[in-house]
């Protein structure tokens, strides 16, 4: 009996193999190393053929907006003045800023600091205090922002750290790219298998890095009017039969 359920369970076995054996698989789970193409699968049984293919596309795109990063650093021997001078520094900031037509809703308040300085070239003696606060704002003029920033300048700010462009149309700008790379994906799988009349069976869209800003050191005199483009990329994973 005990031989009977053994030989039973061997034979159940065997045809589960036998069965899983037979199924078509097309592996498009994982593409960490894939590149191009994928895998192309032909069951010489049936006439059906099918191809996985990735596709790809890029853009660059002229920016039409920016966010400024400012500093104001103080300094005094007494920690009162150091940010009472800070504050003024600021609010002399703000003015321009209202002057220039940069709504409140546009500033950000990042930080502020204030901390001892000291000379330990003989001994340690107090220098004084610094105080620094650091505020950003938005600018969707470029053709304005060189006269912004010489205004700010002027005002009592005592640094640009970074400009960072941004594209204000962004989701509408890939959108595009994504449409080229399906584009991208028919044409490699029409290329392979020397057909025009493929289906798609499956997009999965890839999330790739898309530098969709350009950070920009700023230095004394630099001109802000030549910017550069930003890159907008995307991937996207198709199946075809």
């Amino acid at each position: 009996m005990k031989k009977s359920v053994l030989f039973f369970m061997i034979f159940l076995l065997l045809l589960c193999g036998t069965l899983i054996s037979g199924i078509e698989k097309v592996p498009c789970q994982n593409f960490s190393k894939a590149e191009e193409i994928v895998e192309y699968v032909s069951d010489e049984n049936t006439d059906i053929k099918r191809i996985c293919v990735i596709g790809n596309a890029s853009l660059s795109v002229k920016p039409d907006k920016a966010c400024v990063w400012c500093e104001i650093e103080t300094l005094n021997i007494d920690i009162k003045k150091s940010k009472d001078e800070n504050f003024s520094a600021f609010e002399n900031a703000m003015s321009a800023l209202a002057q220039l037509q940069i709504n409140k809703e546009n500033i950000t308040f990042e930080s502020f600091s204030s901390y001892p300085s000291y000379d330990y070239s003989q001994g340690k003696s107090l220098i004084g205090y610094y105080s620094i606060t650091t505020f950003s704002f938005n600018v969707d003029d470029l053709e304005n922002l060189q006269n912004i920033i010489s205004k700010l300048t002027e005002s009592g700010i005592t640094g640009i750290r970074n400009i960072q462009y941004k594209v204000s149309e962004e989701k509408e700008y890939y959108n595009q790219v994504l449409i080229k790379a399906l584009e991208d994906a028919k044409i490699k799988a029409q290329k392979i298998t020397e057909r025009d009349d493929l289906v798609i069976k499956n997009i999965k869209e890839e999330s790739v890095y898309s530098n969709s800003c350009l950070y920009k050191s700023y230095y004394e005199g630099m001109d802000t009017t030549f910017v550069g483009n930003v890159d907008l990329q995307a991937r996207v994973i198709v199946v075809f039969e």
